[in-house]
């Protein structure tokens, strides 16, 4: 109809944040450590320190594993999936976390998406456990220091080369 608005229906704008059924926010994580607690809630909004997180905000290089050995998996994106699944540093604590599930559930590993996962409150014990006993979400390692921009990297050989022009003046 001429002057009606027009209504445009978005299926799924996030894709990765999954809201429970319940309107009530899951209370396993409210009572869980709050440093495990927060990388939980980081996990399931999107915004933990993965690999992929950090290189889109401009953090990190690539969004490789720094978990994986570069040898057998160079190239692994370092995704929410990859380390609930298929991250080979933290295998025993997955296997653990999806033995859980599981029993908890009665649904197979393969059928879980990582954010239905976090979404399901009966899944809430067995992540916060795999997440208190790894370092999935903390704190990433350094990076070299080769990868900054290009005028960061200008500007540290000007100063080295200062540093040489005052050292040969004395």
């Amino acid at each position: 109809m001429p002057g009606s608005p027009v209504v445009v229906r978005a299926e799924r704008l996030n894709t990765g944040y999954v809201l429970r059924e319940k309107g009530k926010p899951d209370p396993t994580p409210a009572r869980a450590e709050m440093r495990t607690a927060s990388r939980f809630y980081q996990f399931k909004s999107g915004h933990a320190l993965t690999g992929v997180y950090l290189n889109s905000t401009d953090n990190r290089p690539d969004d490789d594993c720094w978990w994986c050995n570069p040898e057998n998996n160079s190239g692994t994106h370092q995704t929410r999936d990859h380390l609930f699944n298929y991250c080979y540093k933290w295998k025993d604590q997955q296997a653990a976390m999806w033995a859980r599930v599981k029993e908890a559930t009665k649904k197979e590993k393969q059928k879980w998406r990582v954010g239905d996962l976090l979404a399901d409150e009966r899944c809430s014990p067995a992540v916060l456990d795999c997440l208190g006993s790894t370092h999935v979400g903390r704190t990433a390692p350094p990076v070299e220091e080769n990868w900054d921009s290009e005028g960061e990297a200008e500007e540290a050989g000007a100063e080295e080369a200062a540093d040489e022009v005052e050292e040969q003046a004395e």
